[in-house]
């Protein structure tokens, strides 16, 4: 992968983000909070475990200790966690960007506690695509679940963000 088409990732990987954000705002307070019992439950816990993961994920790329896992019982409200999504997707933007194609290229040690006994090699890209499939994932959940409560969703398609000149 080539720093334009990781930059072209993360691009849709935040371009839908943006998206979804549309769609979750207009829940209300209870709805933001109800949990259905399914894989993360709320939309709060999927959106703070999503950026959450990104952030952890930029730590071990950058061979730093990552960031604690984070408890979403600390964020009240939309609000709350729109703070600190923005905060990471800068800080995420700002370092794919500056990834050259050797940092790319470069096959790192990874250790993630409790799912991996020795630590694994992989490439910074192939880690970076995990990381926009991580959150493709966890947007259809999160799109399944608005749909539940009602709210509008979107299609999420990588081509058709590509087709869209986005």
């Amino acid at each position: 992968m080539t720093p334009e088409q990781i930059t072209t990732h993360f691009d849709y990987h935040y371009g839908m983000w943006e998206r979804v954000w549309a769609c979750v705002e207009r829940l209300s307070p209870e709805q933001f909070l109800d949990d259905n019992g399914y894989s993360l439950g709320s939309a709060r816990n999927h959106l703070v475990h999503c950026f959450n993961v990104d952030d952890r994920w930029m730590a071990r790329l950058k061979l730093v200790e990552p960031p604690p896992v984070l408890d979403e019982n600390d964020f009240a409200d939309h609000a709350a966690v729109r703070r600190e999504w923005q905060a990471v997707r800068e800080r995420v933007l700002a370092y794919v960007g500056s990834l050259s194609q050797a940092d790319l290229d470069e096959r790192i040690a990874v250790s993630i506690a409790g799912r991996t006994a020795q630590p694994q090699r992989a490439s910074r890209s192939e880690i970076l695509l995990h990381v926009v499939n991580h959150g493709t994932d966890h947007r259809a959940q999160l799109l399944a679940r608005l749909n539940e409560l009602g709210m509008p969703t979107l299609e999420q398609d990588l081509i058709l963000h590509l087709w869209s000149g986005a």
